[in-house]
């Protein structure tokens, strides 16, 4: 957050001035033919203060808020006396969260945010760092690492809700502190110690730092490290201009602290959130037509359906290898590290969510690019593997990540590819038994021996200099988005980025491709929230549309997919 009072003096370094107009033809190019014109905001200004982001979410399918996804985090800049200024992302692409800057800014630029309802972003003509964002050690507070206020509101134009502030602290002090503690194996400890039931804020959702402070300053919170602030914004109405389903603010790390927002109480959201604040992208998958990663590419955006910061059940779901290596809880005693260069290396794995022995297998190719291997079965946390809770039939076994970018720091690879027409029903990953399987191009090759509850024996053979290239991941962007998911809706497709196939010669131009079709959206089953379309897989047709199978839905209380509602467009260039 804010540096300490007693941190060094604040160094300068001064950044690349940005030419306003260019930045603001780069916007405009954007948004659509009727957007309006922005408008003059008079003499530059200078502001100085904290960035602060986080990636807002589609409101209800059908309203305005809900037109257009956000392409880019929403971005800040905020006093000590708590005043913001909204600049465009990009125009700050070279400051990290959390540093304290100095920028001169001109007039209001047109944004998709602002026709969402947000209050307009300020042109940035000139940057300068003051000082990086300091590294944030929370204390330990009455055996808390984290501490928690919740807050119930009503902002400016909406009403209340059905939800209680009993359900809300229950959430945060059940399910959501017993995931994060256990996910951490106790390096997270959190819970509320200060709870406020309905209050009323003349703040409305269109200035989400004014409504925060608003709730701050009405419930005594005081930002810091490992102090949170989750606010449960009224869902009536669904359509308030500027309420996106939940909002996060983008961490640094564990002890960050940071503050969230969410329009349903639902422990898998806030467990999402609170991931963000602790500074985690993304989980999500990584298909190829036809091969493990070469070829023509996607990326989906939250398709881990395993992982808690990709789809998240009614039981929370786990913390995969990259998200628990990058969040620096997975001990060095808990994986296995094998180099490109490296000799033949066979391992018995440890199933992920047992909480002890070999539970990861990290592959490092010579690019510097890093893999993960994994071994989900059917025992702690992922009992649900099973139990006709797993509706989407998805695999017990050995599963390959790969460590990403920002918003995806966790790509879920497919170890049995189908081709792209089949991508939208593929949701069995795991690596087939006895098969050697290439990765990174064939710089390693895997081979599964044998899987069993207690248990996975696998081989990995390095092969330095016998690798093809990979498609290239898309370029991250620099922050996290927050869970995508709203109650009650008709989901559109899910969004994916199609990558290129890379060229055999190096130097050759990439040959952009199309990504694969998308499956229509489903309606929603009665006991299901969902966000991304049932697959195929597990759809049914009925007279009203499609339908979940009874035995699908069997055994399965909520469920959140967290997935786009409407199109995310990312750029597919760069490299990992």
């Amino acid at each position: 957050m804010r540096p300490h009072r007693n941190a060094p003096a604040p160094r300068r370094r001064p950044l690349r001035a940005l030419a306003g107009a260019a930045t603001a033809l780069a916007l405009c190019l954007t948004l659509p033919a009727t957007a309006a014109r922005a408008e003059e905001a008079g003499a530059p200004d200078t502001v100085v203060g904290e960035i602060v982001q986080a990636w807002p979410e589609a409101g209800p399918a059908g309203s305005a808020a809900g037109a257009e996804h956000a392409e880019a985090p929403l971005t800040w800049i905020e006093s000590t006396t708590g005043g913001a200024v909204r600049v465009p992302t990009e125009a700050v692409a070279d400051l990290a969260v959390g540093s304290t800057v100095e920028l001169t800014v001109g007039r209001h630029v047109a944004d998709d945010a602002a026709q969402q309802g947000f209050a307009p972003a300020r042109d940035v003509l000139a940057a300068e760092l003051l000082q990086e964002a300091p590294e944030a050690h929370a204390a330990r507070v009455a055996g808390l690492t984290n501490q928690v206020t919740v807050a119930m509101v009503v902002p400016a134009g909406g009403r209340r809700d059905g939800a209680t502030l009993s359900q809300l602290q229950a959430a945060v002090d059940g399910p959501v502190a017993e995931f994060w503690a256990g996910e951490t194996d106790g390096a997270v400890r959190l819970g509320v110690t200060e709870a406020h039931d309905w209050l009323q804020t003349t703040a409305g959702c269109a200035d989400p730092t004014a409504l925060w402070n608003e709730v701050a300053a009405r419930t005594g919170f005081v930002p810091g490290p490992g102090r949170h602030l989750v606010v449960h914004v009224s869902s009536l109405p669904r359509d308030l201009p500027g309420c996106s389903y939940a909002l996060g603010q983008v961490g640094t790390g564990v002890g960050s602290g940071g503050r969230v927002y969410v329009r349903d109480v639902l422990p898998s959201v806030i467990a999402h959130e609170l991931g963000h604040n602790f500074g985690l992208g993304h989980s999500s998958g990584h298909q190829c037509d036809a091969a493990v990663e070469t070829g023509a590419c996607r990326t989906a955006p939250y398709r881990d359906y395993y992982d808690v910061m990709g789809a998240s059940w009614s039981t929370v779901g786990s913390l995969n290898a990259p998200q628990a290596a990058q969040l620096g809880v997975l001990s060095s005693a808990a994986q296995v590290p094998v180099a490109a260069t490296g000799p033949a290396t066979t391992v018995t794995l440890a199933p992920l969510a047992s909480r002890g022995g070999t539970r990861a297998v990290r592959l490092t190719d010579a690019t510097g690019s890093t893999y993960w291997l994994e071994l989900r079965a059917a025992v702690g946390r992922d009992a649900w593997l099973g139990a006709a809770g797993n509706r989407f039939g998805l695999d017990s076994g050995v599963l390959l990540h790969r460590t990403g970018r920002m918003p995806d720091t966790a790509l879920l690879l497919d170890g049995t590819p189908s081709t792209a027409a089949r991508w939208d029903d593929d949701l069995q990953a795991a690596l087939p038994l006895g098969v050697p399987v290439p990765v990174a191009g064939g710089a390693f090759t895997v081979t599964v021996g044998a899987v069993t509850a207690a248990g996975a024996t696998l081989t990995v053979v390095p092969a330095a200099g016998a690798a093809v290239p990979v498609t290239p991941l898309p370029h991250g962007d620099p922050t996290p988005e927050v869970l995508a998911a709203a109650p009650d809706l008709r989901p559109a497709a899910p969004a994916t980025t199609a990558t290129a196939v890379p060229a055999e010669v190096a130097g050759a131009p990439e040959v952009p491709v199309a990504a694969a079709p998308e499956a229509p959206a489903a309606p929603l089953a009665a006991d299901v929230r969902l966000t991304e379309p049932v697959p195929a897989a597990v759809r049914v047709a009925s007279r009203a549309g499609w339908a979940l199978p009874v035995a699908a839905a069997a055994g399965v209380g909520v469920l959140v997919l967290a997935g786009w509602t409407v199109t995310r467009k990312r750029s597919v260039r760069g490299r990992d």
